[in-house]
């Protein structure tokens, strides 16, 4: 039997492991707040393999209703990242923190947009501490509404005329079909009211949404607490190939063949815009055509996942000016 190799061989009690791993190498946790007037809560914690610094980290921002402590895409990335002698920053944000009840008033503070603003507040703090160590890379992966959020930010850099915060960045599906948001809409009226509310009245009542990755208590389902509109908010960032033309990091665009929330095809077109642009050698896109959104279905995949961020450090640093 061949050997595996040591970028891609990921064991079956790999998630026991990377427990044992996160406390050997816990560095620091804070929690922080945004700058608006919501001031919803975010956490960032550090994992360092030494007290000296590793040369290379990665920065972990997982999507709509998920973690880094759960997420079976972040957690496996962290335990390849730790066990290859990356330092890791998993930024978590509202959307991570499962309560056991729903809440109108945290629902009306989480919006879309100030999940970008938590976000954003994060990165300040990883970035500053990023600098501090000097480590030679750095990327981004972000997955579904933590990378398009994620592009938000970037762009607004760019509008600013600052530079992007990172070496690189490896975007795992990306929100863009719009279509979605009907469909999960119109299932919450019909799941949690029946049907019985009218349509001004159902986009302002809360509704909890749950990860099938967080651990249910007693059989109890945990949920987060957003609006309808949250999906509304999500449709309203606009593709800006205008500003994306000017990202001087290495970017590559992954999507599951089989996603239905942001299908490969129109993930495909969005690449191609960008891949005609100025800096158009910089973006790459990678379709695993047997796994869906969250990429948790095809456990075959993730050596293939992992091969592909171990080539975008190869690529980025070629790159990096």
């Amino acid at each position: 039997m061949q050997t595996p190799h040591k970028y891609t061989f990921i064991p079956d009690n790999y998630s026991d492991v990377l427990k044992e791993l996160k406390d050997q190498h816990f560095a620091w946790e804070m929690k922080f707040s945004s700058r608006t007037e919501n001031k919803t809560i975010g956490h960032v914690t550090h994992y360092a393999i030494g007290a000296t610094p590793s040369n290379n980290c990665l920065i972990l921002i997982p999507g709509l209703a998920s973690n880094t402590r759960t997420e079976p895409l972040m957690k496996v990335i962290e335990y390849w990242a730790m066990m290859n002698k990356h330092d890791i920053y998993c930024l978590d944000t509202f959307l991570g923190d499962f309560l056991p009840d729903t809440s109108q008033e945290l629902a009306e503070k989480h919006t879309f947009n100030e999940y970008i603003n938590l976000i954003d507040t994060g990165l300040d703090v990883i970035e500053k501490d990023v600098k501090q160590k000097k480590y030679t890379y750095s990327c981004l992966i972000g997955h579904s509404a933590g990378a398009t959020g994620t592009f938000e930010i970037y762009n607004k850099r760019i509008r600013e005329h600052k530079k992007l915060r990172f070496s690189a960045s490896v975007m795992f599906a990306p929100y863009l079909d719009h279509s979605f948001t009907t469909y999960i809409q119109d299932f919450y009226k019909r799941f949690i009211y029946k049907n019985e509310i009218d349509d001004e009245t159902f986009k302002k009542s809360v509704i909890g949404i749950n990860s099938p990755h967080e651990p249910h208590p007693n059989g109890k389902l945990s949920k987060i607490s957003i609006l309808p509109t949250f999906y509304d908010d999500i449709d309203s960032v606009k593709f800006c190939p205008e500003l994306m033309n000017k990202y001087n990091i290495p970017i590559t665009l992954v999507a599951g063949g089989r996603d239905k929330k942001s299908p490969p095809e129109e993930l495909r077109k969005k690449f191609l815009t960008l891949r005609n642009g100025n800096n158009g050698h910089l973006w790459k896109f990678v379709v695993f055509k047997n796994s869906r959104h969250s990429f948790i279905d095809q456990y075959k995949d993730w050596g293939a996942i992992l091969r592909l961020i171990q080539s975008q450090k190869r690529f980025a640093l070629i790159n990096i000016k």
